[in-house]
């Protein structure tokens, strides 16, 4: 099982939603979040728009645990929209597996 973690901000939930859900992920969480970026951030780690300086963004966090295929084709189907768009606001996303959880008696 994985942990497929999505961010983006909140202007895109809907199409990260319609995203995931063509890529197979028929379940997920989201929350609203606050990203921030001081002037001087890595400019290597680049999670919010270059161009924002100190910045305060409304952002969304989604996740699902699902399988590896399905985490997988979320993630290229978000690469492919973040090309295709050019978004100065891209879309992030990455999996980290998942050991061990409870489950239903």
């Amino acid at each position: 099982m994985k942990l497929l973690i999505v961010l983006s901000i909140d202007e895109y939930r809907d199409q990260v939603a319609k995203i995931l859900e063509k890529a197979g992920v028929n379940r997920f969480s989201a929350t609203h979040i606050n990203g921030y970026k001081q002037r001087k951030a890595n400019p290597n780690l680049n999670w919010f728009s270059q161009g924002s300086g100190n910045a305060k963004t409304n952002s969304v966090l989604l996740f699902s645990f699902t399988t590896k295929e399905v985490a997988e084709q979320a993630i290229a189907a978000l690469d492919t929209c973040n090309i295709e768009t050019q978004n100065p606001f891209p879309v992030h996303a990455f999996i980290l597996d998942v050991e061990s959880y409870s489950k239903l008696i």
